[in-house]
């Protein structure tokens, strides 16, 4: 059991921490799926659904990439990885609030 969760542990912690450094650099991913295209641009210009959806594909990738790694982590690793992932979920929830704030509302 404690496996499973040192998994979706790590694993979410994976996805915020790729969701966020997409809009630091400005990794934003359009997929056009029908086109089988995918592009590339700065966050100025995109719209802001846009901005969301590529960034979290890019963070499920990475999240199931570290949901695979939490699997093989043993069982004590679970204290170290709890306040990892509330560290993470802080930072994040910050970083983004204030991004968004910044960007779009007192802009």
């Amino acid at each position: 059991m404690n496996r499973s969760i040192n998994a979706a542990v790590l694993g979410l912690t994976f996805f915020l921490i790729a969701y966020c450094l997409c809009f630091w650099f400005g990794v934003m991913p359009k997929f056009y799926p029908l086109l089988g295209e995918v592009h590339f641009v700065p966050p100025p210009g995109t719209q802001i659904a846009v901005k969301f959806v590529g960034s979290a594909l890019v963070g499920l990738v990475v999240g199931f990439v570290g949901f695979l790694v939490g699997l093989r982590l043993p069982d004590k690793a679970s204290p170290a990885l709890h306040a990892l992932l509330w560290l993470t979920m802080t930072g994040a929830c910050t970083y983004l609030i204030l991004r968004e704030a910044l960007e779009y509302i007192w802009k």
